[in-house]
This record gives structure tokens, C-alpha cells and sequence, in this order.
């Protein structure tokens, strides 16, 4: 029996590298690989997409305070780059549950730095980077908002406004539930969940499929209406990144979500969102680095079947991390035969932000993503992690648990 080369010999598990990157080839290009998933995504998600918009965005925009109300189609559906919750249900049958993020973008609301801002993004000390309060500044937004917004208790604080993303969500769901009165079909289609800060929409009536739509509260921002300096990526892209893709960017919208960090204020706490960027920066990938993208669905499958638990490697995680890896990587390294290599080099990136318990944001650095996440379950995760890299060609090929 012939040795095998040290060259493509992996060091932390021993396995040859040319043997994993052969099954890898076998299990996810050769056959379907994601063909089947991604037929079913691109029948199901743009129909449902229309039916929301023209079921609910359309009576929401006639309510004063919703009348510049759009929702923009965002996250991993919008990205082809989707891994569905699976589970077997009588008789054996795969079911599977489909994620849908959508934002409810309140156009109308102007968002800025500067003290003649309608609406001020405000940094609060200690608290992590990428989130702020909005303080409410204008007399008219006062009038128009007074009821959604948080006032201080604090004598020395008399007059602050600050908008509460929990309130706002609220008036939505309440909005969306006198509009499913309105319109039987939506009762007998859709079944409707107040989880703050989201509002979900459950649609059953396919072939073992669920979909789970989230309605988040966002606001629009600009990449104008931020300070010079404030987004280091800017000055920093891609070098595979064509100039017109960047301009294109560059006059697109961030928004800011209703989400808190994890030891923040959730009824004052709004969240940076760079969607839109994420969606055109995987757009631009899949095309000139297909494979790459393969890798990056590989990686996100092995998050489902082995790093789900203790829940706190969200997939979002894994997307800063892999955009980071194709920035700093060339396009070359992203080929076919190079495919296990980088599967593995993306599972040690993750190791090494858990180890070093500093996992950034890609776009914004300064964001330490798992800030705040108890020592004890990121040790579990790491300990999970260990194991698949002791025997990838068991936990990566099979995906089972």
C-alpha cells in the first residue's frame, strides 16, 4: 500500500486531503448536490414573496404611518444560499421547514448623524459597536412617534425620545392581524405570530414544506448619512470586486433593525444591517467564484447537522466568516480540486474566532459578534468543532449526527 504524500495529508485529522475533496465531489456536485433544494426554494420563495407584498404590504400602505412602508426580500433565501430545517415526520417522510426574512422598511424615516437629523443615530458607552438608540429629534417625528418611543425616568434626562423598535413591531403585528380580519384567505393560508422583535407568518400547503416568513421593523440609512471613517470596507474591497458592482454599492442603503445586542436594551436598541451588500457581495461571488459558494453551503450544512447546539452560532456568523475568506484569498484558490482545503480552512477560521472569543463583523471589524456568549457554550461548541476536525470524511460527507 503506497504512503500517503505529506503534501495532502491534512494535520489535524491525518485523512488525505485528495480522498475528502473526491467525496466532497461526489456528494455535493456530482447527482443533485443542492439542485433539488434550490428547485424547490425557486418555486416556492418568489410566490410567496409576491403574496405578502401584495396581501399585506398594500392595505399597510394605506394606514398614515405606513404609507412609505416597502418590504425588501432579505437573508439567505434572497441569497441562494439557504439550508433548510429538516426532521422526518410520519412514516418517515423528510419534512422541511424553510426560513424567510423580510424587512418592513419605513422609508419615510430619515436617519442621520448630525444634530439636524430628524431622527439621531446615538453610540452609547459600553455598549457593543454596530448598535444604537435613536434619538428623536424633530418636533414633527415627536407628534408622529411620541407613542412608539422610550422616555427616560431620570429628572436630569426630561425631554429625551428615544424610538422603541418593540412598540413599532407591536403596532405592525396589530396592523397585520386587522388586515387578516379583513381577508379570509390570508386566515386560511397563513397563521400569525407576534415574536418580538419579528412578526412570522407560517404557510403550510406544500408537499412537506413549511415556510416560516420573520417581519422585521427596519429603517433606511443611507451610506451618505455616515461618517467618514465610520465604514473601514469601503476603502478596503475586494480586489476581485469590479469598480461598477462597488459604485453600485456605494449608493445603496444600510438599514437599522430592531434588534438588540446580547446585554443591551431590546426596547431601545437598533442594529446596523448591511443586507443589502451581503446580498450583492454573494451575488458577484457566485458568479466569478462559484465554487466558493459550494464550500460556503457545505460549511453552513455542517453548522445544521453538528453546531446547532448550544444555538449560539447563528448562520449569519458563518457568512462574515466566509467573506472574509474570499477577501483575502484569490479567486484561483477557490477551484474545484481545492474544495476540501478550503471547507477545512473555513471550519479553523471558526475555531480560531471561538478560541480567541472574538468573532468580527466583516464589514464593520470593531463588532465582536459572540461579545457577551457565555465561556461554558462556547467551550461546548468548541469541543464539537474539535471532534469534526479529528474526522472530517465522517461528520462532513455523511452530515449525520
Amino acid at each position: 500500500m503506497a504512503e500517503k504524500s505529506f503534501s495532502d495529508t491534512d494535520r489535524v485529522s491525518g485523512q488525505s486531503i485528495t480522498e475528502l475533496n473526491n467525496a466532497l465531489k461526489d456528494q455535493f456536485l456530482g447527482g443533485e448536490g443542492f439542485a433539488s433544494m434550490d428547485g424547490i426554494s425557486a418555486k416556492i420563495f418568489p410566490s410567496v414573496f409576491a403574496a405578502i407584498q401584495n396581501c399585506l404590504q398594500k392595505p399597510l400602505q394605506k394606514h398614515p404611518r405606513y404609507t412609505d412602508v416597502k418590504f425588501v426580500w432579505s437573508g439567505s433565501t434572497s441569497e441562494g444560499v439557504n439550508i433548510p430545517n429538516m426532521s422526518r415526520g410520519a412514516g418517515g417522510k423528510v419534512e422541511m421547514e424553510l426560513e424567510m426574512d423580510i424587512l418592513c422598511v419605513f422609508r419615510g424615516i430619515e436617519v442621520g448623524t448630525t444634530a439636524s437629523s430628524p431622527i439621531v443615530m446615538v453610540e452609547q458607552e459600553g455598549t457593543t459597536k454596530g448598535y444604537f438608540l435613536l434619538y428623536v429629534n424633530s418636533p414633527d417625528y415627536r407628534q408622529k412617534w411620541g407613542h412608539f418611543c422610550t422616555i427616560p425616568s431620570s429628572p436630569k434626562r426630561i425631554g429625551e425620545m428615544y424610538l422603541n423598535p418593540l412598540l413599532v413591531v407591536e403596532d405592525m403585528y396589530k396592523q397585520i392581524e386587522h388586515i387578516f380580519g379583513q381577508i379570509p384567505l390570508l386566515k386560511d393560508q397563513f397563521k400569525l405570530e407576534f415574536n418580538p422583535p419579528a412578526v412570522t407568518l407560517r404557510l403550510g400547503g406544500f408537499d412537506n414544506v413549511v415556510v416560516s416568513c420573520d417581519l422585521v421593523v427596519a429603517l433606511e440609512l443611507p451610506l451618505t448619512k455616515l461618517p467618514k471613517g465610520f465604514f473601514p470596507w469601503l476603502q478596503d474591497q475586494p480586489k476581485w470586486l469590479a469598480e461598477d458592482a462597488m459604485q453600485h454599492f456605494r449608493n445603496d442603503n444600510l438599514h437599522l433593525v430592531g434588534k438588540c445586542s446580547s446585554r443591551g436594551q431590546e426596547r431601545v436598541e437598533w442594529r446596523l444591517s448591511y443586507n443589502r451588500l451581503e446580498l450583492g457581495l454573494l451575488r458577484e461571488i457566485q458568479s466569478k467564484i462559484p465554487f466558493a459558494i459550494t464550500c460556503y453551503r457545505i460549511f453552513k450544512s455542517i453548522r445544521y447537522w453538528h453546531l446547532n447546539h448550544p444555538g449560539i452560532l447563528h448562520s449569519y456568523y458563518l457568512k462574515m466568516i466566509f467573506l472574509r475568506a474570499c477577501h483575502n484569498y484569490p479567486v484561483s484558490s477557490w477551484a474545484e480540486g481545492q474544495m476540501a482545503p478550503n471547507i477545512l480552512g473555513l471550519l479553523d477560521d471558526l475555531f480560531h474566532c471561538l478560541a480567541t472569543h472574538h468573532l468580527p463583523s466583516y464589514f464593520f471589524p470593531g463588532c465582536n459578534l459572540i461579545e457577551g456568549v457565555h465561556p461554558d457554550f462556547i467551550f461546548t461548541s468548541l469541543q464539537t468543532l474539535s471532534k469534526i476536525r479529528r474526522d472530517p470524511m465522517q461528520h462532513i460527507i455523511k452530515l449525520s449526527r
